[in-house]
């Protein structure tokens, strides 16, 4: 069992995860507005033991704070450049959140990794239909993912772009846990998709 987690600001109900083995329907579970979407993803983590996890957010900050290589870019890590992801330093907040989450999963040995939904549909070419400030666009998307890489789960499950945002972090599970994953970075930092 493997859990894609779509990572959203703490409170504002955004943060969806996704999880199961794909011998079942997957589980969709969404934080509420105002509700603590850390402690929720904890919550929902622990109780399940997945094998591993991926997280559509940054889960390091660029070399030059850490001494970690010779670069001096003070925003993009080499990885943020190459796949035209944000700088891990302009969404700092959220950076920092999945770090400590990171931290707090390994401590029940929960193994947490990074992934990147926009360049896994950029790679795999589906990008006509994903464009989330579109919900007309919501549902083709979905039937083309649907398409290319099967998963069990129904339309229902999958009202906003962050349920699709989740199903995608979780097919990057999948794809891990089958040797079919791409990835990208260095000593700064991986993306899985």
């Amino acid at each position: 069992m493997w859990a894609g987690i779509d990572f959203g600001s703490k409170t504002a109900g955004t943060t969806v995860i996704c999880i199961g083995n794909n011998e079942k329907p997957l589980d969709l579970v969404a934080s509420a507005k105002k509700q603590d979407a850390d402690a929720m993803l904890l919550s929902v983590l622990k109780g399940a033991k997945p094998e591993f996890a991926t997280i559509d957010a940054p889960l390091s900050i660029p070399g030059v704070y850490l001494n970690v290589n010779q670069k001096t870019d003070y925003f993009y890590r080499s990885v943020d450049s190459t796949l035209k992801a944000m700088s891990p330093m302009f969404i700092g907040g959220l950076t920092a959140r999945a770090i400590r989450l990171k931290d707090e999963c390994a401590k029940f040995q929960l193994p947490l990794f990074e992934t990147y939904p926009a360049a896994f549909v950029a790679q795999f070419n589906l990008q006509k239909y994903y464009h989330k400030k579109e919900t007309s666009n919501l549902e083709p998307f979905i039937n083309t993912l649907l398409e290319v890489f099967p998963a069990k789960v129904n339309h229902a499950q999958l009202p906003t772009w962050h349920h699709v945002d989740a199903l995608i972090a979780w097919i990057s599970c999948y794809r891990m846990a089958h040797d079919q994953h791409l990835t990208f970075g260095d000593d700064e930092g991986h993306i899985f998709i």
